[in-house]
């Protein structure tokens, strides 16, 4: 029953984060997060819309990763720890999958007379949106050291806390990106291995209280944000000052860590309220969505860029309708393909 109600929980989460992502991807030009599209003038509401959809996703994904290893830590024994076992699986899971569609990224959408080693290390870097891949690799590594160290949680997530805050220091392989989300994986690998029951906190009362916080915290926080950032472009007080640089930086993640952890809080008080209300097993259909959710992940920035960069439809579609069409396309059409690429072997080795 337990294991029933931990993937139910779990899957309806996965399904929503992978809708965020697309989305998030498909409206990136109107964000920041992409270069803008020449002609396209500002749209406030599809910024704020980008920012909303961006505001937990990846920290929720990683807490996710770590739910899931914890649970299978403590259901499973400590032959889930193994090094060779961990690493190992992990790699072929994660990196191989990184270093295969990082290589074709760059043959399609990068610069193919760069030097080789330049290539090279971009495969095992992740070129675009594979970052993820390495970064969630470090995160597993991360949790055997803590573990074979046998170290104190109590001990461990205020340095985590610490470490995500300054995790703007330049470290290669994406161990910088690792040190902001492994307080996520952590948190999450920490409340299944040590069993901590929340389904105190599974009602309305709880779920009223979590969104209220996050449409109150989310909004403030990202305006301040937003202005911290534009400081750090350069211009007035900051430059050539390493400190306010540095306390800026600092600031700027701590907001996001904050707000970030409350929406993830908000969409896991929902999603257990959901499913302790509606105990009835979830529709098979839930279940094998999400078993597309990392080929989707792999293949969505593919169909995007190809579209908005490669074609002609942002000007036959104008700014208004280009990301509502993208986002459509991209989450229709990545998931026909992962299904048939789940039918070859090749397929299911990378996104199985």
């Amino acid at each position: 029953m337990e294991q029933k109600h931990l993937l139910t929980n779990v899957a309806v989460i996965r399904l929503v984060l992978i809708v965020l992502l697309v989305f998030y991807h498909a409206f990136a030009p109107y964000s920041g997060a992409w270069e803008p599209i020449v002609g396209f003038p500002k749209v406030p509401a599809y910024w704020w819309m980008d920012r909303l959809s961006y505001a937990f996703m990846l920290e929720m994904f990683v807490f996710i990763s770590g739910y899931i290893f914890g649970y299978q830590v403590r259901t499973k024994g400590e032959s889930k720890l193994e090094a060779k076992k961990l690493f190992w699986g992990k790699f072929k899971r994660l990196m191989i999958p990184c270093m295969v569609f990082s290589l074709l990224y760059v043959l399609l959408f990068g610069n193919i007379t760069q030097p080789a080693t330049k290539t090279l290390y971009s495969l095992v870097n992740g070129a675009g949106h594979m970052w993820f891949l390495p970064m969630l690799f470090w995160c597993f590594v991360g949790i055997w050291v803590i573990e074979k160290r046998k170290l104190n949680p109590k001990c461990v997530i205020p340095f985590l806390i610490l470490c995500s805050v300054f995790s703007f220091v330049p470290i290669p392989l994406r161990m910088g990106n690792t040190m902001y989300y492994m307080l996520f994986f952590y948190a999450g690998y920490i409340l299944q291995k040590e069993n901590i029951s929340l389904d105190r906190f599974y009602t309305t009362k709880h779920c009223v209280v979590a969104i209220v916080v996050f449409c109150v915290v989310f909004p403030t926080l990202t305006m301040l944000k937003a202005n911290i950032g534009h400081a750090n472009e350069g211009g007035g007080f900051v430059e050539n000052q390493l400190i306010d640089r540095i306390i800026n930086l600092s600031l700027t993640n701590l907001l996001q860590i904050f707000y970030s952890s409350t929406g993830l809080i908000m969409l896991f008080i929902l999603a257990g309220t959901v499913m302790k209300r509606n105990p009835a097993q979830l529709p098979q259909w839930i279940f094998k969505a999400g078993g597309l959710c990392m080929g989707v992940y792999l293949l969505q920035q593919f169909i995007l860029v190809a579209l908005y960069e490669h074609t002609q439809l942002p000007s036959m579609l104008g700014c208004r309708f280009l990301p509502w069409f993208g986002f459509g396309v991209t989450l229709l059409g990545s998931s026909i393909i992962v299904l048939l690429l789940l039918k070859t072997k090749t397929g299911k080795f990378l996104l199985g």
